[in-house]
């Protein structure tokens, strides 16, 4: 009996403490953790085990980590809810829903459409197309990067336009395939993110009126930023109450 028997792994154990903190309201929404020395301190175990423990509680969406000089770890609110199948886009409902949301371009070149590309796109390999790298942020905290690859022919003069612009322009049908997977060396350093953090990876195709593709993009999503949801249909009318 005793044989088969595994203790809890250390860091398990902290996070679960850590979240019967916040689920009591010991730690409310906006308070500032304890620094990883202090927990290291306080359950006596190596600063690794801490991180692991945070990381988990990140990945729930329960904390927020954030660097400079106003950062730390902080006890989040409960992450908002987007729909997906709502063309608006995420970070338009997430604004729409008071969140300060933030773009940064990291970079913006024409190429040509590399084989895998310009098959996602609908394209002939080498056509012209623009790749704009960006990373988002909700109150300085980043919750995306990503990647977005448009025909140059569509959008001939793309780096005088706003960005606001160009992600709304021609879009009427989208689809978006969502995976987990584990940060690059890249998305640790743009997110914030230890590299045992599972991500969510959206791969997104937009299409207009006359089903030419307008966009392709890859986004990498911090789960913890936002509640993804999937609506289908018409709400369903209750009938009226008898008093």
């Amino acid at each position: 009996m005793t044989g088969n028997f595994r203790r809890k792994p250390t860091y398990l154990v902290i996070s679960d403490n850590l979240r019967s903190k916040i689920e009591s309201k010991e730690l409310r929404p906006g308070d500032r953790f304890p620094t990883e020395r202090e927990l290291v301190d306080e359950y006596g175990v190596a600063r690794m085990t801490v991180r692991h423990a945070l990381e988990i509680l990140q990945l729930e969406g329960l904390i927020d980590r954030r660097r400079g000089r106003t950062g730390g770890t902080f006890v989040r609110a409960i992450p908002p809810v987007v729909e997906l199948t709502d063309l608006e886009g995420i970070y338009a409902q997430l604004a729409a829903k008071g969140a300060p949301i933030q773009a940064r371009v990291l970079s913006l070149e024409k190429r040509a459409a590399p084989r895998h590309i310009a098959a996602s796109m609908e394209l002939e390999e080498g056509e012209q197309i623009w790749e704009l790298q960006r990373i988002r942020l909700n109150d300085q905290t980043p919750i995306s990067v990503s990647t977005h690859y448009m025909p140059v022919d569509i959008f001939p003069d793309l780096d005088s336009w706003t960005l606001n612009s160009v992600m709304s322009s021609n879009g009427v049908y989208k689809r978006e395939v969502i995976s987990p997977q584990l940060p690059t060396d890249a998305e640790q350093t743009h997110l914030l993110v230890g590299r045992l953090t599972p991500l969510l990876r959206l791969q997104r195709t937009v299409w207009d009126t006359s089903g030419r593709v307008t966009e392709y993009s890859l986004e990498t999503l911090r789960p913890d930023a936002v509640t993804l949801t999937a609506v289908v249909g018409e709400p369903v009318a209750l009938p009226p109450t008898i008093d």
